[in-house]
């Protein structure tokens, strides 16, 4: 083996030569490192010759410099400022702004043609539910989202128009604001709790379509009317548009939310938008907080709704759930457009609430593609 011509006092004056180093860190944060470097599972070392102790020294000098951390730190500092950009993405940032704006739970009146409302009821709690069910075409008719709905995937145990009647023919007849359902099995096994709700079923869905009654035939008799279970004959069904009822949330057991109409019904929109603020209805919650409104006033068709300065209506989807809880009530009345003042922001999901706002179409629009 060779010996190498560099003495200890060579390596000395070359390790003078380099450039100056000045460590800026304190005596803790240095010994913490070398506290952590110690813990570490040491390699195996492979020694090299005296020849390679310049190239050593430059790198010894670059590892511990303190440019080396200098540049560390910035990009420890990036990685924190991405994580800020993805909190505040999820906060208040142009897409959540923007998720707002496309969060809504009703059906604008100009969509009215591409949705069918039809009502599913929850077997567990009876709760009715109006569901709007958008078109995958324009020729699909009641009968197929009645289809439809019995294949919602929105409740564990639902209750369809269906369910009841699978064997039946319905025609529309859109001059005669008429529906005429047609029977072609006799029906007999229904309890008088299953005729009421078939019967609150059949009108919540149709209250939503531009029909005023259902006319209901039979193959069993030549005469108007089918006999349904232990509520006798179905001839005639009037649907009435304006039921004045007060809106509340509902939420299935995956937590969606969904907007349904009261059982009760009121003499005025006063009443019903007070009783917003608590619901007696079981497995709802209202969708106002108490005190939240200060007065409700109107002008032929205008409804006002005045907040009060206490209240906490925000652009958020607690916001947008009361708005259009608010707007299916003023539509209960016959009211046709609400104007909502002394709100903290002037918008709240999609709506400028510094003007008046349309009433809704429908409630609850999904979509099952």
């Amino acid at each position: 083996m060779m010996k190498s011509d560099w003495n200890e006092e060579q390596i000395k004056e070359l390790l003078s030569q380099l450039p100056a180093v000045k460590d800026h860190r304190s005596p803790q944060d240095i010994y913490k490192l070398l506290t952590m470097a110690k813990s570490k599972k040491k390699p195996a070392v492979r020694w090299i010759g005296p020849a390679c102790a310049t190239a050593i020294a430059v790198y010894i000098a670059f590892i511990i410099s303190p440019h080396f951390f200098d540049q560390a730190q910035p990009q420890q500092k990036d990685a924190s400022q991405e994580n800020a950009v993805t909190k505040t993405e999820t906060a208040d940032s142009p897409k959540a702004a923007l998720s707002l704006d496309q969060t809504s739970f009703v059906v604008p009146e100009k969509e009215q043609n591409n949705y069918t409302t039809v009502a599913i009821a929850d077997a567990e709690t009876s709760a009715i539910i109006p569901i709007s069910i958008k078109k995958t075409n324009a020729d699909q008719t009641i009968q197929d989202m009645l289809s439809k709905s019995s294949e919602l995937d929105i409740l564990d145990h639902p209750i369809t128009i269906p369910s009841f009647i699978d064997e039946v023919e319905i025609k529309e007849k859109p001059k005669q604001k008429e529906l005429s359902i047609r029977v072609h099995q006799l029906i007999t096994a229904f309890s008088v709790k299953d005729d009421t709700l078939l019967k609150k079923l059949l009108k919540e869905s149709l209250k939503w379509s531009p029909y005023e009654k259902i006319k209901f035939l039979s193959d069993q008799k030549n005469e108007d009317g089918a006999v349904i279970g232990s509520y006798g004959t179905f001839t005639e069904i009037p649907i009435p548009k304006q039921s004045k009822r007060a809106y509340y949330l509902y939420q299935n057991k995956q937590g969606q939310d969904f907007l349904v109409p009261s059982e009760k019904t009121f003499d005025t929109v006063k009443e019903a938008v007070k009783e917003m603020e608590s619901s007696s209805q079981k497995d709802t919650t209202p969708l106002i907080q108490e005190g939240a409104v200060q007065s409700v006033t109107k002008k032929q068709k205008h409804l006002y709704i005045h907040f009060s300065k206490d209240s906490e209506v925000e652009d958020s989807i607690a916001g947008i759930l009361m708005l259009e809880g608010l707007l299916l009530t003023a539509k209960e009345f016959g009211f046709t457009e609400v104007t909502f003042t002394e709100t903290r922001t002037k918008k709240i999901g999609r709506y400028d609430v510094s003007d008046a706002i349309p009433v809704p179409a429908a409630p609850n629009p999904i979509s099952t593609n």
